[in-house]
């Protein structure tokens, strides 16, 4: 049975962890993306409304003469989101400001018609547009929009072609580009330092690229776009650092990103996908995939296309073989594991009975020895009990009979001198009554050292309006000093009677009252006494 259970142990072991058991922080980044893909849909909720504000107000805008800055809002809205209305109010504003005949707004309308085309794949189109632009002519944002434009393009067109020498002409010229924008934009700002973080890239300094791109995460706020591209770079930038532990965990970050800011022009998803696909984690990797496969789907954008579409049969192949082979080895544990379940129980039904009446010595052992821990509990409480009133019955005595020696020598004295009506006037002072007090607060002062927080539980016992409190701190009350000879073990009514100068039916009114006067069931009631 022991190499049984050995043989399931190394089957468990061998078996694929998934990627979060591996290592933490990839699972979380991984269970947050989980998360927020889970919120996609009101996430996307949140780009269509303001779509849709947008839209309604242009009849408004055009009234008011600002209906190109409306359409290019729509534009900006759209140009991560949907390549084809993208394009549509891309061209909108183009007309637009054509109709207008206005330079600056031409210029601004073929660098957005551009931005589409090149993010679609379309790069002759967009080469198109931009050559047609006046570079002499423009100054301000709309000259670091025409640089921008050119340098991603040049970068589209490498990647694409991504063989020699064409790649290092079209990359050099992107970089020319690049360093053109760091030229005309200020230094430390948000855009200064993603310029620099990405001719950093380039220039393969790709420690320098994470501290240029760390700037950017600190300063772009709330910008989900901006950190979705920063931290994509910042995965990629690990990756030629030979870290993928980081990549991934960046790569996750950025398609959180993308996600909570409903883009569907996407990388991070599908590469992260690639990256957790090699680790072994196929389901996750397959549900990346397919998610990043209907994002390009949304967005239309043909190169990105052809890239999923390139890895997805891969993806699946492998999801399908794991699955197999993880039901395969199911069949087996399974197997195993009855066979296991087998021996146990017949183990255990052979154990059971060999332990049987060893089960039921070692019970009966612990019923005597709680029986003997209770004995010995009470007969320590009993000569303790015994003890304090031995100690004060010798003092009372001696009082009792110092009390006598005066009496006597009072009386001889009285009657030798032949004073009888003194004599009776004595006799009537020596009541039994006086002697019965201080017999009742001896006991009461000796049992409140015994038991100090006597009167304390015993009113616990009753509600406020029904508790009694005693003359002092070293007294009881009568009810009290039934209970509390009880509390000492003396249970007979008889007994109690005496003691208190009572009779038996007094004491059972009394018992009765209290305890109906009481908070807890009457059959409860003395047992609660003792545990005092």
């Amino acid at each position: 049975m022991i190499h049984i259970y050995r043989l399931i142990c190394f089957l468990l072991a061998i078996s694929p962890l998934p990627l979060h058991a591996a290592n933490g922080s990839i699972g979380e980044w991984l269970d947050k993306l989980d998360a927020s893909l889970e919120q996609r849909d009101h996430y996307e909720q949140l780009r269509t409304d303001r779509i849709g504000q947008l839209r309604d107000g242009l009849p408004q805008a055009r009234a008011e003469g600002r209906e190109f800055e409306q359409l290019y809002q729509l534009f900006n809205e759209y140009k991560s989101y949907c390549y084809d209305s993208a394009r549509y109010y891309a061209y909108e504003c183009l007309n637009l400001a054509e109709a207008q005949d206005d330079a600056d707004r031409i210029v601004e309308a073929k660098n957005a018609l551009a931005f589409s085309l090149i993010s679609a794949g379309i790069l002759s189109e967009a080469n198109g547009f931009l050559q047609s632009i006046d570079r002499q002519q423009l100054s301000g944002h709309l000259l670091q929009d025409y640089y921008e434009r050119n340098s991603q393009l040049w970068r589209s067109m490498a990647d694409y072609v991504n063989e020699e020498p064409f790649y290092t002409k079209y990359i050099t010229q992107s970089n020319a580009y690049l360093d053109s924008l760091m030229q005309i934009t200020a230094e430390n700002t948000i855009q200064w330092w993603s310029y620099r973080g990405s001719r950093q890239m380039r220039d393969h300094q790709y420690q320098d690229a994470l501290e240029s791109f760390t700037q950017v995460l600190s300063l772009c706020d709330s910008d989900l776009h901006q950190r979705a591209m920063t931290t994509a770079e910042m995965a990629w930038a690990y990756i030629y650092l030979d870290n993928e532990d980081k990549a991934i965990e960046y790569f996750a970050q950025s398609a959180i990103a993308d996600n909570e800011s409903a883009t569907r022009e996407i990388t991070a998803l599908y590469h992260l996908s690639r990256l957790i696909y090699k680790r072994g984690d196929y389901e996750r990797a397959s549900h990346y995939v397919h998610q990043a496969l209907e994002d390009v789907n949304f967005y239309n954008t043909r190169l990105r296309k052809v890239e999923i579409n390139d890895i997805l049969p891969i993806i699946e192949q492998d999801r399908y073989d794991a699955v197999r082979s993880q039901r395969n080895w199911l069949s087996v544990a399974t197997g195993l594991v009855v066979v296991l379940l087998i021996a146990i129980l017949l183990s255990y039904w052979f154990i059971r009975r060999k332990n049987r009446k060893l089960t039921e010595a070692r019970e009966t052992i612990a019923g005597q020895l709680a029986e003997l821990q209770q004995t010995n509990r009470q007969l320590k409480e009993a000569d303790k009990i015994k003890n304090a009133y031995i100690g004060r019955s010798f003092y009372t005595n001696a009082e009792f009979v110092e009390k006598l020696e005066k009496l006597f020598l009072a009386l001889d004295r009285k009657i030798a001198t032949r004073q009888y009506e003194e004599l009776r006037s004595t006799l009537k002072q020596s009541t039994l009554n006086t002697e019965r007090e201080n017999m009742f607060q001896a006991f009461d002062e000796t049992f409140l050292k015994l038991f100090p927080d006597f009167v304390e539980r015993y009113n616990a016992l009753f509600e406020e309006k029904d508790r009694k409190k005693p003359a002092n701190d070293v007294s009881l009350t009568s009810e009290m000093r039934i209970f509390a000879l009880i509390r000492l073990g003396i249970n007979d009514t008889e007994r109690i009677a005496k003691f208190l100068d009572y009779s038996v039916h007094t004491v059972n009114t009394y018992k009765t009252r209290i305890k109906n006067r009481s908070k807890v069931e009457n059959d409860q009631f003395e047992r609660l006494i003792m545990e005092i």
